[in-house]
């Protein structure tokens, strides 16, 4: 099984009359197929949109009578090594189909110029119609042959007419079908006026990276007091994965009329401060309601069986994936033939060599729940009330438990009284992501969510702040403030150098405070309590000579104390703190200068 495909679990496209142009193509004959080949393709080459040898491959698949296509060739390749996205051409079948949104002037074969939209998008997008169309069940994917073919309800919808009845049912049945629309109608038939960061918290697996929601009240902070010209980024960046997910299957059932939105001033308090904006808000019409009604069944109507991919099951993101994902498919194996309690879970899973304990199995159970699948609890029985299709297992032996998880499940077990969600600061500390933008994201989550630990659940006052020339989190408690930097590293944090030296002018800008140091007066966002300061650097785990940097941080700022802490001690810590086994104030008579080590 490829389960580095990302079936499952879709950002990027929404508009369902192209999903339905792209499952079309397959059925040989129809409009779409017959226009592509005769019409689109000829176009691209006219204009050297394509090339030769892909234009005669492309055309060789969608000429067959039973059109199976491999993955590579329907969402094609990325931008050429040394090239630019500008000057790439379509690679990829799904591409051709659909016309970027940028307008373009392009130099035909006889070399006269025309200006028209860019008529293909890239290979990231096809690939989000492609996982579509497969989560939905309206194409099938081949494991073997890594190809794809239309299914029976993507011929039903491929053969229907425009703005048909046929067409509604078909594509009704192919979105119930797909776990995580049912679990956003629920959330707004419990509640309606949502708005994605509120829908995204609530959707996904908690504490994992992946499914990462923004907290409202730090949106509304950072919009609010965003510059005018900084407001449009704020808006555009500021979201996690989970609130992506809830926007797109929002917009995919407002065009059902399912569910409609609308803009509401919403308020959010954050740091004793109240802040407010207009933001789009969701929620259920009445066909939306009988749409649910629909994929639960009642005694005139089945229920919509629910397709449920092994790589839906976790995000490629977070660290052993796979393990992760047989172990939830092997609980919905369990629970198929007939309710159980905790203990017949738990012995079950035995049989797919699986020794979890129960604070683990009830965590992923609730994430199941969590991405739409329903699953009750009656009398301390947990029963899977959905048919469910399209999961098979992978061999035990391919789908390993790494360290990360062994640490979160080490962890999982001694927190109870903080929420399992900040069980991903474990994943976010030891992200291994080299990419730029991604590893950008995560930094930016470590920090948001290591200052929720502190203020949602330790009661301290703090903000992430994260911003160039600007430390990552401040913390403070009574007289004692802290400086936080956080640090992501899979092979462990020694405190180079550099880092030294970066927090040594945090300290000194903060004991200073001139603008003549630093413009943007950070330090402003300490409580005008705080006497005290004290510096902290947050990590995967500590090695080197680490604490001779934390010394030198100290000797460089008048004795200023430090520390360092690996993010299972903070967890420890924080639960001890949350549970009234020590106080706030205990927390900082921790800062001797070195790591701070807190079994529990």
């Amino acid at each position: 099984m490829d389960n580095k495909k990302t079936f499952g679990w879709v950002q990027n496209p929404g508009d369902l009359s192209k999903l339905k142009k792209v499952v079309s193509v397959f059925l040989y004959d129809s409009k779409e197929n017959k226009w592509l080949r005769n019409e689109k393709l000829p176009f691209l080459l006219k204009y050297s949109l394509i090339s030769d040898g892909d234009y005669n491959i492309f055309i060789g698949y969608l000429s067959s009578q039973n059109i199976a296509i491999p993955n590579k060739i329907l969402k094609g390749k990325g931008v050429a090594k040394g090239g630019t996205r500008r000057d790439s051409i379509c690679t990829g079948i799904i591409q051709a189909i659909i016309d970027g949104q940028q307008k373009r002037t392009y130099k035909d074969d006889k070399g006269k110029s025309a200006t028209f939209k860019k008529p293909f998008i890239d290979d990231w997008s096809a690939d989000g119609y492609l996982r579509w169309a497969i989560s939905c069940g309206l194409l099938e994917y081949d494991e073997k042959s890594e190809s794809c073919y239309i299914s029976d309800l993507g011929k039903t919808l491929a053969l229907s007419t425009d703005g048909s009845k046929e067409e509604y049912d078909a594509l009704s049945i192919a979105l119930l079908s797909y776990p995580p629309v049912c679990r956003i109608l629920s959330l707004l038939k419990e509640k309606d006026e949502q708005t994605k960061f509120e829908l995204g918290s609530q959707l996904g697996f908690k504490g994992e990276l992946g499914f990462t929601s923004i907290p409202q009240e730090v949106y509304l902070c950072d919009y609010c007091e965003a510059l005018p010209g900084e407001k449009s980024k704020v808006r555009s960046d500021l979201e996690g994965d989970s609130d992506k997910y809830a926007r797109g299957i929002a917009s995919w059932c407002s065009q059902m009329k399912w569910v409609e939105s609308s803009r509401k001033k919403v308020t959010g308090s954050y740091r004793k401060k109240q802040y407010s904006a207009n933001l789009q808000t969701f929620s259920i019409t009445r066909l939306g309601e009988k749409a649910l009604i629909k994929a639960k069944g009642n005694s005139s109507n089945p229920k919509v069986p629910k397709n449920v991919l092994f790589q839906m099951l976790a995000s490629n993101k977070t660290s052993g994936a796979d393990y992760l994902r047989y172990l939830r498919a092997s609980i919905i194996k369990v629970l198929e033939p007939s309710p159980k309690s905790l203990g017949q879970i738990k012995e079950a899973l035995k049989g797919y060599q699986l020794d979890i304990d129960e604070d683990t199995i009830i965590d992923n159970i609730q994430g199941l729940v969590s991405i739409g699948i329903n699953i009750t609890n009656h009398k301390d029985k947990y029963k899977l009330e959905d048919k469910i299709e399209k999961l098979d297992l992978p061999p035990r032996s391919s789908c390993v438990k790494d360290e990360v998880n062994d640490i979160v499940d080490r962890v999982r077990v001694k927190l109870k009284n903080i929420d399992h969600k900040y069980l991903i600061l474990i994943s976010l500390a030891y992200s291994d992501e080299t990419e730029r933008t991604k590893k950008n994201s995560d930094a930016r989550d470590f920090e948001i969510q290591t200052a929720e630990l502190f203020t949602k659940e330790l009661g301290f006052n703090g903000i992430r702040l994260g911003e160039s020339n600007k430390p990552d989190v401040l913390i403070s408690f009574g007289a004692n403030g802290t400086i936080i930097d956080n640090k992501s590293y899979k092979d462990g944090f020694n405190i180079p150098r550099v880092t030294s030296d970066q927090m040594i002018r945090y300290i000194n800008e903060n004991n200073q405070r001139t603008t003549q140091l630093n413009p943007n007066e950070w330090w402003k966002n300490f409580d005008s309590s705080v006497s005290n300061y004290t510096f902290l650097f947050v990590t995967s785990f500590l090695k080197g000579s680490f604490k001779n940097q934390i010394e030198y941080i100290s000797n460089a700022t008048n004795g200023t104390r430090g520390a360092a802490i690996n993010v299972e001690s903070l967890l420890y810590i924080s639960e001890d703190i949350k549970s009234g086994k020590i106080k706030q104030s205990d927390f900082y008579s921790e800062f001797k200068n070195d790591e701070i080590v807190y079994p529990i």
